[in-house]
């Protein structure tokens, strides 16, 4: 055994002896729910053999069954506003009474549909899906019929959703076991280019252009993580305007970062737009909009349309809480928490030089990441995620980050990715600043074990 695999264990039997000391009652749950459930709990993120059991939630803070209390820095991903928001909280108690199931014809998604129109400049119909998943499933088969075509381009390294098409993607570092259970033929119709390389890119499309039927991509990849690049979105738009393809841009995540999302904030119209997580306030919550043309292949009127029907699409309990979530998310309000992500970012940024650790903390506004890196920049998710994954480091970062679990800071697990949310106060970022100060300090010898390149 090796020195750096020697700290290594060392500190992962210390990290897990403290959260075991931490978390009794969660461990205890988990144990009883292996037998209903696979693996004992739906997810975990990154805090070891199993998850905390949450009791409750406020604003920024998540409490568990043992008490103890974390700063939430994943909630802004799903809910931006916070968890449990009163005014949400409000407009779906006032929904209650009224019915949780709706009538064909609904008041309430008529205003959210509006509103969403008049916020997002390049929308002018909206579509209620389930969630993320199904506005991409749905998306893509309107693209494949308006086109005709079969073929869609994705962006390697993304995560568009757990429909086959979006995971008949090349091996991906963050989803390993995407290929399991997909029909051998689903990679036939799906191409994939690099982030921010236009060269590549127009070359796969230009190659493709009489078969593809979109372009799938995020205003801002991974999550809201890493920027476009010279111009790629715009470039997107040009060339996918020129061979009659359908640009649609996943704001899943990202359409916080501005009043009208990614598009609006680079100045670029994709041809449909996807929406899910945040866009409910904190309930499970869809929608696809984009322009007329292509929308009217969703359209009861007309006689050419596609199925894209599910009974519980649009129920006015998500539909209030997403129209109280809109109405709460105001162009000030996120350049609010825009300066928030970038103060969280100038902190960490100064903890990895006080330190000598070689890292970049990249993103836009209230979503930032922080990538260990010797590279001047961060441009493309697979090559920051194959480094990252690299032996040594990867559980290097896993413990850092069931570390900051200990301390009372929860992050995204598979990547340093930290979402900023509307109640998140200063004193909160201080508090985690301090925890990751403290954390980097401990793996600070064992990076110089197993990754002494990032370590000056």
């Amino acid at each position: 055994m090796s020195k750096g695999e020697e700290l290594l264990a060392k500190y992962e039997n210390e990290v897990e002896a403290i959260w075991r000391s931490k978390t009794p009652k969660s461990r205890e749950l988990c144990e009883q729910a292996d037998k209903y459930i696979p693996g004992g709990a739906l997810r975990s993120h990154s805090t070891g053999t199993y998850p905390p059991y949450g009791e409750r939630v406020d604003g920024s803070y998540v409490f568990d069954v043992d008490g103890n209390r974390y700063i939430d820095l994943v909630l802004g991903m799903t809910c931006i506003i916070g968890h449990n928001h009163p005014k949400v909280a409000a407009a779906v108690q006032a929904q209650v009474p009224k019915g949780l199931v709706s009538f064909q014809a609904d008041i309430g998604r008529d205003v959210l549909a509006e509103m969403m129109c008049k916020r997002v400049p390049s929308v002018d119909k909206v579509w209620f899906t389930l969630g993320g998943s199904q506005s991409f499933m749905w998306a893509i088969r309107a693209a494949r019929a308006f086109t005709g075509r079969d073929k869609i381009l994705k962006i390697r390294g993304g995560y568009n959703g757990t429909y086959d098409d979006a995971l008949a993607v090349p091996p991906n570092p963050r989803l390993p076991n995407g290929f399991r259970g997909l029909p051998k033929n689903t990679l036939d119709n799906v191409l994939m280019t690099h982030w921010n390389d236009k060269e590549l890119t127009e070359k796969v499309i230009r190659e493709n252009k009489d078969e593809l039927a979109a372009v799938l991509t995020e205003g801002v990849q991974s999550g809201g993580t890493i920027p476009p690049k010279d111009g790629y979105l715009t470039f997107l738009r040009e060339i996918c305007s020129k061979y009659g393809i359908v640009l649609i841009f996943d704001e899943i995540v990202n359409f916080w970062l501005a009043h009208g999302g990614t598009g609006d904030l680079y100045n670029v119209e994709p041809d449909l737009c996807c929406y899910g997580k945040g866009i409910g306030g904190g309930l499970p919550m869809g929608l696809i909009g984009g322009r007329d043309d292509v929308m009217k292949l969703f359209s009861q009127k007309e006689q050419i349309r596609i199925a894209a029907i599910a009974a519980h699409t649009g129920d006015p309990m998500s539909v209030a809480a997403s129209t109280a979530c809109l109405k709460l998310m105001t162009a000030d309000e996120i350049a609010r928490i825009n300066g928030n992500g970038e103060l969280l970012a100038t902190g960490i940024r100064s903890i990895l030089k006080d330190l000598g650790i070689h890292g970049q903390v990249i993103g836009y506004g209230n979503h930032q990441s922080v990538h260990l890196t010797t590279d001047d920049e961060v441009v493309d998710p697979v090559v920051y995620a194959t480094n990252a994954n690299a032996p040594g480091l990867q559980q290097a970062m896993a413990l850092y980050r069931r570390s900051l679990m200990n301390k009372g800071v929860r992050t995204l697990e598979n990547l340093m990715a930290l979402r900023i949310s509307t109640p998140l106060s200063e004193s909160d970022i201080d508090t985690a600043l301090a925890a990751m100060r403290e954390g980097f300090i401990e793996i600070h010898p064992i990076l110089k074990e197993v990754a002494p390149h990032l370590v000056s």
